[in-house]
This record gives structure tokens, sequence and C-alpha cells, in this order.
């Protein structure tokens, strides 16, 4: 029963990321060849700052929310969570979006591309809405499934049509923020509606249980995000406008593949909180079974995307770029090493070992940042690539040192 659960939902999540698979081989060649690898790299540039931000909006919820929702009987607890999280989310956004539009307009901060920035703002309110805690806790990722492929073929089919030139740069955020903004307010119009849910904003007083609840959560989901997307941002301090886009090539294919570690730990997150809960010594045999397997498929994911990397360029580019094949060969073991870490992320989740996740995600953050820093400087994209590979690995030390200690 264990077993087919967490193969549902691998398959439920293998397909989601499939779609976005299939999505990006074919929205990336329309995007690098109608907006140039220059504008190509200010669009990742922009949505690289803008995913940073929206992981305050998610305000670590997608961690511990899944648990929450599993673990709650009744159904009016259920109704309060949904409320509370979601009215939380859209509140970080709005005051996150007046922000970012105040700076991109008065200041020369985000000086080159500040209208990309500014129309991507509406990734944030996707952010919001995001009804992923909900599926997992609910066991439902098949409508997760559904509600992504139905969100991003909306976001191919508007960039094929409206994206011509680099002039429309700006949209493409824009229509992605879109896509998954509209689907998501859909889904829970349909989610209020079948459960008899009022949508009612709560006090402030419970907003400030909530934001005090998951505040660490939160520091630490922000610090693990900084340590995967922030790497474009700071490639961007030392490269030109050409380097970036040629870059973002090849990280948008390990990004891709990054999910693989990710989707085995929210399949195994639910049952692992429940067997916790009932069965703990039985806990490392179930997160075992699946650790060791994900380890030699991303190990295989790994030499398959290394060995065909000139390939995927080609395919992704249309013409064969040496710099993002170089930059992919590298890239292509961040899974793996990101798997490392799996069950040590699994380990702390289940027990919201909060003080553990908050002080090795910001030490892992702060290695990447001064990794990347200096071999960016020194060496470009290449050094930004060796620079993750390292700090997926000092992440998945300082993890296990620290889950180490807690247990002695």
């Amino acid at each position: 029963m264990i077993k087919s659960v967490f193969i549902r939902n691998f398959l439920n999540l293998s397909l989601n990321q499939g779609v976005n698979i299939l999505v990006a081989i074919i929205a990336t060649p329309i995007l690098f060849k109608n907006l140039g690898e220059s504008q190509y790299g200010l669009v990742n540039l922009s949505f690289s700052i803008v995913l940073i931000l929206s992981i305050i909006v998610s305000y670590g919820y997608h961690l511990n929310g899944p648990k929450r929702i599993s673990l709650l009987h009744s159904i009016e607890e259920k109704k309060e969570l949904i409320n509370q999280i979601i009215s939380l989310r859209i509140s970080l956004a709005l005051i996150i979006s007046v922000f970012i539009l105040l700076f991109s307009y008065y200041t020369i901060l985000f000086k080159g591309y500040e209208i990309i920035l500014m129309f991507s703002v509406v990734i944030l309110f996707s952010e919001a809405l995001n009804p992923v805690f909900y599926l997992q806790g609910e066991d439902n990722l098949s409508l997760l499934a559904l509600t992504n492929a139905t969100s991003k073929l909306l976001y191919l089919l508007l960039i094929m049509f409206l994206v011509i030139s680099p002039d429309d740069s700006y949209i493409v955020n824009f229509l992605f923020g879109t896509s998954l903004t509209l689907v998501y307010v859909i889904f829970w119009i349909y989610i209020y509606i079948k459960n008899k849910i009022i949508f009612k904003w709560p006090n402030i007083e419970n907003l400030r249980f909530r934001i005090k609840e998951n505040f660490k959560f939160f520091l630490s989901s922000f610090a693990g995000h900084i340590s995967i997307h922030s790497g474009i941002i700071i490639l961007s301090l030392f490269s030109n406008n050409s380097e970036l886009g040629k870059f973002a090539l090849a990280h948008r294919v390990a990004i891709l593949l990054r999910m693989i570690p990710v989707f085995i730990i929210q399949s195994a997150l639910q049952k692992a909180s429940l067997i916790n809960e009932n069965k703990k010594s039985f806990l490392d045999k179930y997160l075992n079974y699946y650790y060791y397997r994900g380890l030699v498929l991303t190990f295989f994911v790994a030499i398959a995307t290394s060995l065909s990397s000139k390939w995927i360029i080609i395919f992704l580019s249309g013409e064969q770029i040496d710099y993002s094949q170089e930059v992919l060969v590298l890239l292509s073991f961040v899974p793996f090493l990101g798997m490392l870490n799996s069950k040590n992320i699994l380990k702390i989740l289940v027990n919201e070992n909060k003080e553990i996740l908050n002080k090795a995600t910001w030490i892992s953050a702060f290695i990447m940042i001064v990794v990347s820093l200096i071999l960016s400087y020194y060496h470009g994209g290449k050094g930004l690539a060796i620079a993750l590979l390292f700090s997926e690995l000092a992440s998945f030390i300082v993890h296990s040192i620290l889950l180490n200690n807690d247990n002695k």
C-alpha cells in the first residue's frame, strides 16, 4: 500500500514535470530565436529574481502545508487553514509587488530590464494561489498534474502567437504568470464550491499567528531558493547579457532535472509523516527504499544528459554553442548531488525540526553565495556551474552534520 501510494504520487509528479519539459522543449527554441541571447538572458534574470521573491509569498507552507492538511481530520479546520494560507500569501504578493514596482520605476537597481521585471510580478500572485500544498496533503496529485498541464499549454500557445521579436521580451514572464494565475483561480473556485468553503479574510491575529508559526520554515525555504536560483543573478554581476543568455540556456535544463529529488521528497512526504506518527521505527526503512533508488536514477540521468549535451543545446538553440554545452555537462550532475540530501530533508520535515532546517539552509546558502561570487568573478559561467555543484555537496554535508549532532 505504501509503495503504491509513493509510485502513484511519483508518476503524477513525473507527468507534471514531463509537461514542463515538453513545454520547455518547444518554448525554449522559440524564445531563444525570437528574443536573441541577450534578451533571453534578461528574461531569465528577471524570472530568477521573482522566483526567489516568490518563496516569500509561499512562506514555507509548501514544506509543511501538506503535512498539516493530511493530519487534520476536521473539515472545518481544513477550511480555516486553507483560507488563512491563501490570504497570507495574497497579502505578501501585494506588498512585494508594490516594492518591485517602486524600485523598478524610481531607481536604477534593475536598469536595462526594469520593464521585464515589472511585468513579471504576476508570477508572485500565481505562487500565492499555488494549490500544491493542498493537493499533496489530500493525496490528489493527479489534479495537480492537470492544472499544471492546462496552465503550461496555455502559456505555450500565448508565446507562440505573441512573442515575435526582442521587443516582446517584457511579456514572456507576464504570460507565464498570467496563465498559472488564471488556472489556479478556476481551480480554487471549483474547490471552494465543491467543499462549501466560504472565502473570508482572516483577522489580523490569525495572520500574525500564521506568520509566527511558519517563520522558521519561511527562512529556511528562502535560503534554499537562494542556493538553487540565485546563480544567474550572481553571474549577471560579472558577465554581459550574451554570456548570461548562453548560461541560462544550459541552466534551464539543469533546473528541470533538479526537480527529480524534489519529486521524490514530495511523493514520500505524506506517507513518511503518517509513518512517523504511528510506526516511527519503520521510517528509516521506508526512506532508504526510495533514497537509494533515487540516487541510481539521478546518476543515470546525469550521465545521459552529459553525453547528449551537444544535441540538447543544438535542439534548444538551433545551433551549436560550445559554451552552453560545456556548462550543461557540469550542471547535469546537479540533480544527483541534490538527491544526496533528500533523505535528510524528509527527516527534518516529518519531525518539523525548524531549527536544524533553518540553520542548515542558511549555512548552505552562505557557502553557495561566497563560492559562486569567487568562481563567477574568475571563471564566469563555467565557474558558477562548478560552484553550484560544490554547493549541493556542501548542503548535504551541512545537513548531515547538524542532524547527527541533534540525534546525539
